[in-house]
């Protein structure tokens, strides 16, 4: 992780895994090609060039006892944090006050199957501009992969057009939301 660096940018990785999931219960730890969902996204972000620190950021014993294991920091998200209300944003924003950085990344555990040349793809075409977020080719989000400036996302959040796009092969592009999803 973070042998390279990108614009004298410090670059924090943030895994948000909540426990609770309505549509499939305990996703973020259920196995997907017999690896627990979150070790996909950890095991990504540790190959990246550019990412200098990787926290999960959870509500669950059981997803931060996992994520330690993985070698992982941790950050105990409050109840707040913890809703369906809550957005990925407001855990970032979270996340950049116990651990500034010029720089943050998301990544959903849902999308197992992004490599971290996306996630440093996506990194690079941030640094054109403010915030860059990865899309299916179709032209929809897939969920993957998530980039902003600190400042940027202090008063914006990813639904903002403005963003620049990072479009990633279609075979890369799950994004988990079902528990039939888990067995393609």
């Amino acid at each position: 992780m973070g042998d390279s660096v990108i614009n004298d940018q410090t670059v924090l990785a943030v895994i948000p895994a909540r426990g609770g999931s309505k549509r499939c219960p305990r996703k973020n730890i259920k196995p997907f090609r017999g690896i627990p969902l979150l070790l996909w996204s950890i095991e990504a972000a540790k190959q990246s060039r550019y990412i200098d620190m990787l926290v999960v950021s959870s509500d669950d014993k059981e997803i931060l006892e996992l994520a330690l294991g993985a070698d992982c920091f941790i950050n105990e998200r409050p109840p707040e944090l913890a809703t369906d209300d809550a957005t990925n944003e407001d855990v970032l924003r979270y996340c950049l006050k116990k651990q500034p950085a010029d720089v943050i990344v998301l990544l959903q555990p849902t999308s197992p199957l992004r490599i971290a040349d996306d996630i440093d793809l996506c990194i690079e075409r941030a640094m054109l501009g403010e915030a860059c977020v990865s899309y299916r080719r179709d032209k929809t989000k897939n969920g993957a992969v998530y980039v902003a400036r600190r400042q940027w996302i202090q008063v914006n959040d990813f639904s903002n057009n403005a963003t620049m796009r990072y479009y990633m092969p279609d075979e890369r592009s799950l994004d988990i939301d079902y528990p039939e999803q888990f067995d393609e």
